[in-house]
């Protein structure tokens, strides 16, 4: 065990051979710390709640029941404008992240949010598109849209930029912005 990981934890391996970087541990998160756990589940419950409310969801879930390291929810892809059969929706956040090294909250640009996350809508047809906060070495900045028509294509990218400064402002501004830009195609 490394000094900084609770004995509930496995040991990390150092670092990701693929990427050079720490994998997350098993609950989706960085760090190990039972307040950040709780942190992020308290988070990604109240994220829970409001997409129940939005007219565009199905259905709601976190996961693991107690510890939520993700929400996924069940899209209406019609309420979109989109004509596949179905669609998803998975949130995940991080309320403390580590950054890879060289990167910091100085690279955050078009947000003052310092907790990672993304929010990301896959349909059954394969397209799949995403609001991201977090490091990514093929686009300046952490905050970004990424966009994709079939799993096997390459991703386009463009900057987007929040006003919310909360989790729940965040999603919601975030699903205007996912609504805004399936109708404008």
């Amino acid at each position: 065990m490394t000094a900084d990981a609770p004995a509930t934890q496995p040991k990390q391996p150092a670092t990701d051979r693929l990427h050079g970087r720490r994998p997350p541990y098993p609950d989706g998160g960085r760090d190990a710390s039972q307040v950040d756990v709780e942190k992020r589940h308290r988070i990604l419950r109240s994220v829970r709640e409001q997409l129940e409310r939005h007219p565009a969801i199905r259905s709601a879930r976190g996961s693991p029941n107690g510890q939520y390291a993700n929400v996924a929810a069940d899209v209406n892809p019609a309420y979109f404008g989109r004509d596949a059969e179905s669609a998803s929706l998975r949130v995940t956040w991080q309320p403390n992240p580590r950054f890879p090294p060289g990167t910091s909250l100085d690279d955050r640009r078009r947000t003052t949010l310092t907790s990672n996350f993304t929010i990301h809508y896959t349909e059954s047809s394969g397209f799949d598109c995403g609001v991201h906060l977090e490091p990514n070495p093929h686009i300046a900045g952490h905050l970004h849209y990424q966009e994709r028509d079939t799993p096997d294509a390459e991703y386009d990218y463009d900057a987007v930029w929040l006003d919310a400064e909360s989790p729940v402002g965040v999603l919601w501004e975030v699903l205007e912005l996912l609504d805004d830009r399936f109708h404008d195609t």
